[in-house]
This record gives structure tokens, C-alpha cells and sequence, in this order.
């Protein structure tokens, strides 16, 4: 009873806690990183040239498709000012707005324990490697989680100019946006009219910002969407799924499947009734929100980045499923930590890049984190 009472006390100073603590402890985290070049991500590098090109041809040659200008343009000012320190700030910035956001909008719906949700969102190891990179990622779910706030607070141009932001940093961040109007819509109604007028002006400003990489592409639509993915005999339905599969355990980690698949299996079997609340609108909206994203990733299960976006939804989900169980959140704090540094890999690839088999087992590896930490520094060799 002391130990339960004495967490649930460190609980509540933790989430009393000013935001500013926060982000001042994901600064720590993050800034060491940005002096290790651009990232491991070839990306970074091709988001690079393209200003690059720029300069030497005064022509605009996307980084690669669909096109992601906005991203683009920020890093070409960055890089022109202090190289890869300044263009990974400006990604340890938008992480910062990320997790600020993202509180917030977690307090507005009184979603249970919000602080300490954002502390497993700044140590999630995707998000922490994508935090002090010259990579989108966070740029693009930066400026949808202000948009966001903006729009809660009802500031609608600014919160239009961030949304489109959002999508013209990557595509794909149109999910999320397009899903939380249409939540917005269909819960506020005396705001409806604000809202319609706030999408369209955020689609009018997205559809700007991928004029360029259409212009690049001599307006040829055929070819704007295509995705290389390379030979067809690896990209067979058993070996799209078990990359599918394969690739979202090692984004979550298995020792935070594990955990989860216990809670699920505890819920259903225990004696008493479960105590879980009733879906609202915005379990709705986050059930909603995960799902495109994995039936997109399903499409294109090739970078484990891509589930990002649907990291936070997954963590209202879990904050709303857990409302008097904090230590069950400390726990999944404390593995989501532990995959930065150790992963439980159960299978390996026979021929890494063009896997058509795997042997499976389980093999102790360094953690994600530790990964790109070594990659970045092989990369900073001569």
C-alpha cells in the first residue's frame, strides 16, 4: 500500500510539473546528437543536395518523391547558415514544439497522465533519433500537433498556415490532419463554419507547396505518386505481410508488445469486470488515425519511421485505457527507454536489404539509438 501510495504521489508532481521541465530534459537528450553530421538516413542527404543544386543551378530538383518542399526550404537556409548542427537544431526545435503540443492537447481532453505520456513520446527511439536528424519526420508531426493546439485555441489562420505546413513537409501527414478536421467538425458544432473555412485555406496552402515537385515533373501525375520498391519476388503478399508485421514489433519493441499483449490477455481473463471507459470521440479519432496509417504502411512497410504519426494516438489510447494504473506507464516508460540501448531481435534477415528468408531466434542487439549513433559516426569518417 506505501510503495502504491508513494508512486502515485511522485505521479502527481511529475505531472504538475511545468511543460518547460520537459523540454528542457529533451534538449538534454537531444542536442549531443545534432554534432554527429546530417543522420543515417540517406534522405538527410539527399534533403541536402537539393539545396545544394539550387545554388549551383537556380533550379528546383526534389530530394524525391512526392516531393517535400517545405522541409526542403528550411533546410537550405539552416544548412547555408551552420551546416548540420543548425539543420539538426531546427529538427531538435520542431521535437520540442512536437512534445509541447502534444501535452497540450492532451490537457484540453483531459487525457489521464499527459506528462507522463509526452516523456514516452521523447524516448521513444524513432522519435529520439528523428529528434536530432536532418529528417521530416518531425517537422511534419510538429507542425500538426500546433496546428492542432491552434485550432483548440481557436486560432484558425495560424492554425491553417501550420496544418499545411504539416502536409508540405510530408504527404503522408495529410492522415492526420484530414482525420482531426472531420473529428473537429463533427464535435464542435457552433465552430463548423470556422473549421470548413480553416481546411480549406489548409488545402488551398498545401496544394502551393507541391506545385514545385510537380513543375520538376513537367506535370506528369503518372509519375508523382509512383514508389519504387524494387524486385516484384520480394514483394510477394506472405512478404509484404511479414515486413508489415516484422517491422511495427521493432518500432514498438518486443519487450512494449509484450507488456501490451499482457495488459489485453489480463483485461479479458481477470475475475472481475474490466474497468476500462467507454470510447469517446477522441478514442474514436485515434482508433481511426492509427489505422490509416498502418493500412498506408501496409502499402510501403519499408522505413519503420513511417508509423510515427501514429505514436501519439497510440499513447492517448493507452493514457485514456490506464486513467489509475501510473505505474503500468512508468513501466512502459522504462522499456520504451530500454529499446533505445538493447533490442530483442527475433528474427534475421539471410540477405539483409533483399530479404526473401529469415531464420528466427532471439538475438541481443544494440538499441536503435546506439544503431544510429555508430552509423553517424562511420559516416563522419573520411
Amino acid at each position: 500500500m506505501k510503495s502504491g501510495f508513494t508512486l502515485r504521489n511522485w505521479t502527481e508532481k511529475v505531472e504538475a510539473l511545468p511543460s518547460w521541465v520537459l523540454l528542457v530534459v529533451a534538449s538534454v537528450l537531444y542536442i549531443p546528437l545534432v554534432f554527429f553530421g546530417y543522420g543515417s538516413d540517406s534522405d538527410s542527404l539527399g534533403v541536402v543536395r537539393t539545396g545544394q543544386y539550387f545554388i549551383a543551378t537556380f533550379d528546383y530538383l526534389p530530394s524525391r518523391l512526392p516531393g517535400f518542399f517545405v522541409h526542403e526550404f528550411f533546410v537550405f537556409f539552416l544548412n547555408q547558415l551552420g551546416g548540420s548542427v543548425l539543420t539538426n537544431l531546427g529538427s531538435v526545435c520542431m521535437s520540442l514544439v512536437m512534445l509541447h503540443s502534444f501535452r497540450q492537447v492532451c490537457r484540453h481532453y483531459a487525457v489521464p497522465h499527459p506528462t507522463l505520456l509526452s516523456a514516452v513520446l521523447m524516448v521513444q527511439p524513432f522519435f529520439w533519433v528523428s529528434a536530432a536528424s536532418t529528417i521530416d519526420y518531425l517537422w511534419a508531426l510538429g507542425f500538426c500537433f500546433l496546428g492542432f493546439n491552434l485550432l483548440l485555441h481557436q486560432r484558425n489562420l495560424p492554425a491553417a498556415i501550420s496544418l499545411a505546413l504539416s502536409v508540405g513537409c510530408r504527404l503522408s501527414t495529410v492522415l492526420p490532419v484530414g482525420l482531426f478536421l472531420c473529428f473537429l467538425f463533427l464535435t464542435s458544432v457552433p465552430q463548423r463554419r470556422w473549421i470548413l473555412l480553416t481546411s480549406f485555406c489548409a488545402a488551398l496552402m498545401s496544394i502551393v507547396f507541391f506545385l514545385p515537385p510537380l513543375d520538376f515533373l513537367e506535370w506528369d501525375f503518372r509519375r508523382w505518386l509512383v514508389l519504387s520498391t524494387g524486385d516484384p519476388a520480394l514483394w510477394t503478399p506472405v512478404l509484404r505481410v511479414g515486413r508489415f508485421l516484422y517491422k511495427n514489433l521493432m518500432f514498438f519493441s518486443l519487450p512494449v508488445v509484450l507488456w501490451a499483449c499482457f495488459l489485453c490477455l489480463s483485461a479479458l481473463f481477470h475475475k472481475q469486470k474490466p474497468t476500462l471507459p467507454r470510447p469517446d470521440s477522441l478514442s474514436w479519432l485515434s482508433l481511426a488515425v492509427i489505422l490509416s496509417v498502418e493500412i498506408m504502411f501496409l502499402r510501403i512497410p519499408i522505413e519503420m519511421e513511417y508509423l510515427l504519426p501514429l505514436l501519439p494516438f497510440a499513447l492517448i489510447l493507452i493514457g485514456k485505457a490506464l486513467p489509475n494504473h501510473p505505474g503500468q506507464l512508468w513501466l512502459l516508460l522504462a522499456l520504451t527507454l530500454l529499446a533505445n540501448f538493447l533490442w530483442i531481435n527475433p528474427a534475421r534477415s539471410l540477405t539483409p536489404n533483399q530479404t526473401s528468408e529469415v531464420i528466427y531466434g532471439l538475438w541481443l542487439e544494440p538499441g536503435y539509438l546506439l544503431q544510429d549513433i555508430a552509423t553517424r559516426l562511420s559516416l563522419l569518417k573520411p
